[in-house]
């Protein structure tokens, strides 16, 4: 990591010209994106001779070239200053910690953000000077950085980039202030400390869910965010565990007359015939979509889960399809990871569901495990409970009579 200066006295501000030309740039900015007028307006622009690009740090410091500012214009600069902004506001620089990105890592986690936020931008039709698209790195639109950072850690890894800063979760710039922002002291360093970055974050995913709907239409990325900021997300084991266990006890709970059982009763009313009863065990049947963009490890957790589950449950005879783009001929196992997962093609799950569906006997659950990039069925099979597991953040989940969803986060 290069080494980067300390500062103890306050930054210097901006020249009247320089801060009449910032001024009108971030105003242009948050006319364009009002949902992040919060954050565009906390940003502490330091200026940055030479620098030849803005870049941020992880206290909301915008490190600003003034000459080039001139040279993109106001339009762009404001692009480029909501380009920052978004930086901070999506905590690059925390994500980049909780998923583990090493030191030369960082390049590539700043270029997954920059793809991530300028993917949005570009759609919203803002001016970016130069921008670097998911295209240009050969990765599909519309994704999370989470997902662009692993792609590009397997392909993509001679990749060179210019550093935005700290703020990003990429190498802090070499002359970045090193010093955290400190409230009570008004000859200390400015900038935004952690408790007000996380205020500030609550009330643009607020502005940002507020504009749903509305003709500002925020990006669906940046509304996922906003929705997972103020609704934290139940553990996923939680909600496979509830809607597993719940299918399976509406099966187990019910009686079904057995006339090769004798009722319990029968002895005090031998006058009288009555069948016996039984408790079914549900017939349950997984299918796992064996797909090249699957999440491997993901996928071995929710198989790990689902195993345990139906374990405690008694069912010990489980049906399993493998399917990509064709599904594999039913096998009865008594653990999933008794099977040798195969495939790595394109997918279509329908098969698979019709597949399990037609064994006999019929499954009463159908579990599929999946990233949800495949055609779903408009509702389960006919007296079956279909369950999809969503592994990752690429698709949404399905809906229709008879399936229920749940989705196994990449950040958990």
């Amino acid at each position: 990591m290069t080494s980067h200066k300390l500062a103890s006295t306050r930054i210097p501000p901006l020249s009247p010209e320089d801060a009449e030309f910032f001024s009108a740039a971030r105003l242009r900015a948050a006319m364009l994106q009002p949902y992040l007028a919060s954050a565009v307006f906390s940003l502490v622009p330091v200026v940055q001779p030479e620098y030849g690009t803005f870049g941020v740090d992880r206290w909301w410091r915008v490190y600003v070239d003034m000459n080039r500012a001139r040279e993109w214009g106001v339009a762009a600069t404001a692009a480029v200053i909501l380009h920052e902004a978004h930086h901070v506001v999506r905590d690059h620089h925390g994500r980049a910690d909780r998923i583990g990105v090493q030191q030369d890592q960082a390049r590539l986690w700043n270029l997954a953000g920059d793809a991530a936020i300028n993917d949005d931008l570009v759609e919203d039709g803002l001016p970016l000077p130069s921008p670097v698209l998911p295209k240009h790195l050969g990765l599909q639109t519309g994704q999370l950085e989470e997902t662009y950072f692993r792609q590009l850690v397997r392909h993509a890894e001679n990749e060179q980039c210019e550093s935005c800063g700290s703020g990003s979760g990429g190498t802090p710039l070499e002359t970045e202030i090193d010093q955290e922002p400190d409230p009570s002291n008004p000859q200390g360093s400015q900038g935004v400390d952690q408790v007000e970055a996380q205020a500030i974050r609550r009330a643009v995913a607020h502005d940002v869910v507020a504009a749903q709907g509305s003709n500002q239409n925020p990006s669906p990325g940046l509304v996922l965010w906003a929705q997972d900021l103020l609704n934290p997300q139940v553990p996923w084991q939680n909600l496979l565990r509830s809607a597993l266990g719940s299918s399976v006890r509406a099966i187990t709970s019910r009686p079904h007359a057995d006339w090769a059982r004798a009722d319990r009763r029968a002895d005090s009313q031998p006058e009288f015939l009555r069948p016996g009863s039984r408790h079914h065990r549900p017939q349950v049947a997984v299918v796992i979509d064996t797909s090249a963009s699957m999440s491997v490890p993901l996928l071995n957790a929710a198989v790990t889960e689902i195993n345990a589950m139906l374990q405690r449950c008694g069912v010990h005879d489980l049906l399993v399809v493998v399917c990509d783009s064709a599904a594999t001929p039913p096998q009865r196992v008594r653990r999933i990871g008794q099977l040798t997962l195969r495939g790595g093609g394109g997918t279509d799950l329908r098969v698979g569901i019709a597949s399990a569906a037609a064994c006999r006997p019929s499954p009463n659950i159908i579990v599929v495990l999946t990233d949800g990039l495949t055609p779903w069925p408009e509702s389960a099979p006919p007296k079956t409970q279909l369950i999809a597991v969503v592994i990752g953040n690429q698709a949404p989940l399905p809906e229709g009579a008879g399936i229920t969803s749940l989705r196994i986060r990449e950040l958990e």
